[in-house]
Formats: C-alpha cells, structure tokens, sequence
C-alpha cells in the first residue's frame, strides 16, 4: 500500500488591487471548482479546473502543481505527474506533501533512484513522518534492497507501532529475505493490529508453512477462509498447507471450492492435478492438469506432469505428443527430452529414444540417468564400446551406482572376460547389497570359473532378497540333488 499526500484545503481569497487582485479571485474560483469536482471523483474536469487556475496566476502555484501532479498520479500518468510535481517542488522545496507525490510518481514512472530521493528528502523535512519511512521502505522491497526495506519499516514502526499496514510490510521484507521467525512475529501483530483482514492471516499462514510449522499455518489459513470465503488466494494455500500435512481430501475440497470461485486459475488446477495423481485417481488429475494447461498452455511444468502420468497409465502416444511439444516450449531443458525418450522407449521406438537422450545430454552432460539409458540402447544393440563408454560416463558423475556396475560386469562377461566381470559385479553389490541382479550374475560368472560353491551362494543371496527372481531359482535348481 502506497501513501500519496494532497492538499484538502481550498485556495484563499487574497484582497489587493486592480487586475492582479481580480487574477487572483479567478484563480481561487478555479481551484475551488477543482477540489469539488475531484471530491466528485471527475479528475478529467477537475484537472481542468486547476489547469486553469495555473494560467490565472494563483498566488501559491506550488500548491496547484502539486494538486495536478495528485491527479495525474491516481490517473496513472506517471510521467507527466512527475513533471508537474517536479516543477511544486522547485517552487516550493519545503513541501512534504508534493515530495512525497513525486516519490510515488518516480517509482510508478520506474524511476526508483529519484523515489528514494523524493521520499529522504520527506524525512529530512520531518524525521517524525512514519508515512515517510514507510514509503521509502517500499522502494526498497520493490527494488529487492531488503536490508534498507527492514530498516525502513523498522523505523516507521518505532514511530508508529499500532499501523498494521507497516507491520504488514514489514513481515514481507522480513520472509523475502529468509528471516521467517521474524516475518512470523511482524504478521502476527499485524492480525492482531487488524484482525479481520483476512489478507494478513493468508501471510502469517505463508510463513508459518515456509518456516515448516504446517499446523500453525493451517490455523492461521483457516481464519482467513473464515473471514473471506471467496478469497482463492485463501483457499489455495489452505489446501497446499493440508495437502503439506498429508490431508490430501480435505485439500481437494478446498481447491476445488477455489475452483468454482477460479475456474481458469492455472495453479488451481495444477495443485488439484497433482492431488488426484497422489490419491490414485489419475483419470481426474489428467483431465486437471489438461485444465492447467488450457489456462497456460506452455507451462513446462504442466506439460511434463500431464506427459509422465499419461506414459505411466498406458495412453503412451499422447505422452509422446505432449512431450513433444515440452521440448517445444523448452527446448532447452533437459527434462524434456529425457522424457520424451523414455516415452519412446515404453513404445519400443529406440532410435527414437536414444536421439532424444542425446539431446538431453547435450543440455546437461551430467545427467547419469539419461546417460544408463542411453548405454542400455547400446548395450541392448550389442554395442559394447560405446555402452562401455556411456557406462563409465555416468559413474564420473554418480560414481557406485550398482546397475552401470553391473551392466559393465555384462559388458565384460560378454567379451569372455569373466575376471574382470566379476569384479564388477562385486563392486555392484558392494554399492547396494540388495542388487539381486549383480547376485545373480555373480552366480553365473562363478559358475562359468567352475567355482561352483560361490555360484550356488550368490544364487542363494538373489534368492533371498526377491524370493520371486525366476531366473535366480532356475540357475540354483541345476545344483540340487535328486
């Protein structure tokens, strides 16, 4: 909330001679009309009227620039109310009130240097001014200068310690720069400065969930639902804060009464998305998340959702096309491409796959699962150098990751070369001792030495970590007796 200043008193007649005094009454009868015409909300009229008393040479000009500049201010004509808020200062410098209407024009005009300028210069006219100090603690957030914003509001409260609106502000400098236990405690007097502004309790709740207290927040979002129950923003974190406490129906319930109140909002349908997907009703979270993104339809983030819960219920052609068009609108980003990839490969379409992985690692060189994946391709073409490759690749990045360790035992295994396989199967069990694959393998590589002991404790090792591994309790049945 910004505070903009403008006289509310009418332009005296001054009584001295001849034409200049009848000036001067013309003036005032201007100026006159002007206030009442603005009174009457008609800024364009009243605008003229006090055009017109400049031209008449009012016998305080500084006074009506600074009137002028107040209107075309709430016009939104920012440029031109600086200018003629300018040109009251230059007449009159010790005028607070058309300082402060210039620092709001600056700041509006995207002049934020010669805002603070405007606003210091408030507050050596009057220290005492809390309006002062709080305005230029709003040039400061906007501008992201947080450590003059909290020093700002700081001194507009010690001047005025009962203005909600300070406090208010004040939290918000506090959180955006990650100081929440007193965000908390600035928001928490402003609720109970004005308790009824359900606003503030959507911010005390905001910060109570950013410091990790999801109970409190819900309280405090509760109030506020109370106090606005058509308030959306209310209701979107009420039920981001229940679904944080794992009370995912009584957070469906809240978005959607924010959906009915927002039908097009992209962030409700997106939560409600997401909500559905978690509870298993992924018929309703697709058709969410294709709401989402008819509020926004190249949202990266909607459209990875929709095309990862689309590849994994089945419907694999249609996650093809909407990925297709994420790495459209996100060219760039690495998740696209993985997941266009791995749609192909649900779809058996491995060139296609392994295109797509090579894109994505060309965005981000360091993604060790793309880069198994794309050895997998190779690997499963027999390709043993280049999957090598690939291999120890991503072992630079993620280094003991049991399946490249065991995938380079096969490798090995493949080429004859069972010593060098077995150590890499040992190392795959070594970095997770439930692989029951490298087990497994292990099994077989021992058997192949002729170790047949190690082959049947290994089998007996995959065996019991996945009592259901076919192929582990085909190998042990070889060794039993009759």
């Amino acid at each position: 909330m910004w505070r903009v200043i403008a006289a509310a008193y009418l332009l005296g007649v001054v009584l001295i001679s001849a034409s200049f005094a009848q000036a001067q009454e013309d003036a005032a009868s201007h100026f006159n009309r002007a206030v009442t015409l603005y009174r009457a909300n008609k800024y364009d009229e009243a605008l003229a009227e006090f055009q017109a008393s400049l031209k008449a040479n009012p016998p305080d000009p500084a006074l009506v620039d600074n009137w002028i500049g107040f209107i075309l201010l709430r016009q939104g004509k920012y440029a031109d109310a600086a200018a003629s808020l300018e040109q009251a200062v230059k007449l009159k410098p010790t005028s607070a009130e058309a300082w402060t209407n210039l620092g709001n024009a600056c700041l509006n005009d995207r002049r934020p240097d010669d805002a603070i300028a405007a606003f210091k210069k408030v507050i050596a006219l009057d220290p005492k001014s809390a309006n002062a100090h709080y305005n230029l603690g709003n040039v400061y957030s906007k501008t992201n200068n947080l450590p003059e914003a909290i020093r700002s509001f700081q001194a507009a409260a010690q001047i005025n310690p009962d203005d909600p609106y300070i406090q208010n502000n004040l939290g918000y400098a506090f959180q955006k720069s990650g100081k929440l236990k007193e965000a908390i405690a600035a928001y928490d007097r402003a609720t109970k400065l004005m308790p009824k502004n359900a606003d503030y309790w959507v911010y005390l709740g905001l910060a109570y969930s950013d410091n990790g207290q999801p109970a409190l927040a819900r309280t405090a979002l509760q109030k506020a639902v109370t106090l606005a129950p058509d308030s959306v923003t209310a209701r979107l974190a009420l039920g981001d804060t229940l679904s944080d406490l794992h009370h995912d129906a009584e957070a469906i319930a809240q978005l959607e009464k924010a959906q009915q109140l927002a039908p097009k909002d992209f962030l409700i349908a997106f939560h409600l998305g997401t909500l559905y997907k978690n509870t298993g009703n992924n018929a309703r979270a697709i058709a969410s998340y294709k709401r989402a993104l008819d509020a926004r339809p190249n949202s990266g983030e909607a459209l990875s959702a929709l095309g990862q819960l689309l590849d994994r219920s089945g419907s694999v052609d249609e996650a093809i096309r909407v990925f297709k068009k994420q790495t459209e609108v996100s060219r760039d980003d690495p998740d696209a491409w993985a997941n266009l990839g791995a749609a192909y490969y649900h779809k058996n379409q491995t060139d296609q796959a392994a295109q797509a992985w090579e894109e994505a690692l060309k965005r981000d060189p360091k993604r060790a699962d793309v880069r198994r994946w794309l050895a997998g391709y190779y690997l499963n073409r027999n390709d043993l150098d280049r999957a090598e490759q690939e291999y120890n690749r991503s072992l630079r990045d993620v280094p003991n990751n049991a399946e490249a360790l065991n995938n380079l035992g096969l490798i090995h295994d493949r080429r004859n070369d069972v010593d060098t396989a077995i150590k890499f199967y040992q190392k795959a069990v070594q970095a997770n001792p439930r692989y029951e694959f490298a087990y497994n393998n292990l099994g077989v590589a021992f058997e192949k030495k002729g170790n047949i002991a190690e082959a049947v404790s290994n089998y007996r090792k995959a065996l019991a970590i996945n009592p259901a591994f076919a192929d582990a309790r085909k190998n042990l049945d070889r060794f039993k007796k009759p």
